[in-house]
């Protein structure tokens, strides 16, 4: 369960590159919000960051994972300290497709996997395809009165560079995926 193969897009993918009509290599895309930076998440605030999809590839998010770090003062050192489930809503908004990602903001906990805590990786039930040359928007919003050092979300997978076979096909989003 939950390997390379279990999703229809996976699936397209897979067929598309044993006809050579696509090339999938590993990747991962991930938003920031660090403080001392215009993306810092404060307290109680909403704060976007926006992911811009390489213009040489589609990508296919396999799994979703969130590591936030905050630095405790117990100690005349400064100590790094991950948060296993901070109150963060997500929001992401994908453009291009134009279709609805969730129907309202998610606890962060029921969308993205953790390594910190030994949760399972957020792995999605079906993969999602983020089209090239477009933007996602990430949307985190804070619940807390804590403003986190740095808050990582990665979205890891697969491009997708379609290419053409021996046989003179051309492979595209539409004929490998059925999707515009």
């Amino acid at each position: 369960m939950n390997s390379f193969g279990t999703s229809p897009l996976e699936l397209m993918a897979c067929d598309a590159m044993l006809q050579g009509l696509a090339y999938i290599d590993e990747f991962t895309y991930s938003a920031a919000w660090i403080v001392g930076t215009p993306t810092a998440l404060g307290s109680l605030a909403t704060v976007d960051v926006q992911i811009q999809i390489n213009s040489d590839s589609d990508f296919i998010v396999q799994e979703q994972n969130l590591s936030v770090i905050t630095v405790t003062t117990a100690s005349p050192e400064d100590l790094h300290e991950c948060v296993s489930c901070p109150d963060l809503l997500l929001t992401i908004i994908k453009s291009g497709s134009g279709r609805e990602v969730m129907n309202q903001a998610q606890h962060v906990t029921n969308m993205l996997g953790n390594y910190w805590s030994a949760q399972f990786p957020g792995r999605k039930p079906v993969t999602a395809l983020w089209q090239s040359n477009n933007t996602t928007t990430i949307r985190l919003q804070n619940r807390t009165t804590t403003a986190f050092d740095r808050i990582d979300i990665a979205f890891t997978g697969f491009k997708v560079f379609y290419q053409t076979n021996a046989a003179g096909q051309m492979g595209t989003r539409q004929s490998i995926f059925h999707a515009f």
